[in-house]
């Protein structure tokens, strides 16, 4: 995983590569890598900013710094989406909003099923571990009772 401040400065990079290629008049079909870029490099400034909380490992410091690193790509998307709206693309933005919601609902779908099915295979591999222990319990009890038997009539 990139770390957050990498990935803030690739944000920074593409939303500066977005609004100058727009002010020079180059058509939005052909910034798809640097949209791309931004999206991907606030996904990791987020997953790091949601890891930090969660594992409480980062400092009071380094926790405010992905905080107002999450923030300003925040505003840098909105400034993303007037440049689109206002650029006379609406619907471009309106779409990749959808197929965003498409993607994360599938991914979501997908690591539930995934969680689902490792609780199943624990389920079945505890289920075959008590088989096969209390098989051996059977065979331990029938050698103690053979043996038993065996020395009452001896």
């Amino acid at each position: 995983m990139i770390d957050p401040i990498t990935a803030f400065a690739t944000a920074q990079a593409a939303v500066a590569g977005i609004q100058k290629a727009i002010k020079l008049g180059k058509d939005i079909q052909g910034l798809v890598g640097e949209f791309g870029r931004f999206f991907d490099a606030k996904d990791a400034v987020q997953k790091a900013a949601n890891d930090a909380g969660k594992k409480g490992q980062s400092d009071t410091g380094k926790a405010m710094e992905i905080v107002m690193q999450a923030n300003q790509l925040r505003e840098m998307e909105e400034q993303l989406k007037h440049q689109l709206v206002y650029g006379g693309y609406p619907e471009l933005w309106e779409q990749m909003l959808i197929e965003r919601a498409k993607i994360r609902q599938a991914r979501e779908k997908a690591e539930r099923e995934s969680k689902i099915a490792r609780k199943k295979l624990v389920a079945q591999r505890l289920l075959a571990a008590q088989i096969i222990g209390g098989a051996i319990a059977v065979i331990i009890i029938g050698v103690i009772i053979i043996f038993i038997i065996r020395q009452a009539m001896a």
